[in-house]
């Protein structure tokens, strides 16, 4: 086999992996709330005082990732910090 043609192989089987590599982070980018599934329904709670949102998804959905409750919390609501005040009604997965 000559050079150039090992050359021409090796660049190819480079793209094709680097295709790969892209397509499996794009498939799974978003895994993990895959792996959670999607609540089919949604409760509002009360925030108790001194919780946050860590805290709230513990609460929640104990056997759940809690970064994957986080997110639906703050999708659901809106959420872009992570402050919440002491009687804040939110609509919340309902996991049980």
């Amino acid at each position: 086999m000559s050079a150039r043609r090992v050359w021409a192989v090796a660049v190819l089987t480079g793209v094709a992996l680097a295709a790969l590599v892209l397509l499996l982070g794009a498939l799974g980018s978003d895994y993990e709330r895959a792996a959670t599934g999607a609540p089919a329904q949604t409760q509002v709670v009360h925030v108790r005082s001194g919780e946050s949102l860590s805290s709230l998804a513990a609460r929640l959905a104990p056997e759940q990732s809690a970064a994957a409750v986080i997110a639906a919390i703050r999708e659901l609501n809106g959420l872009e910090g992570v402050g919440l005040r002491p009687g804040q009604a939110l609509v919340v997965p309902a996991y049980r």
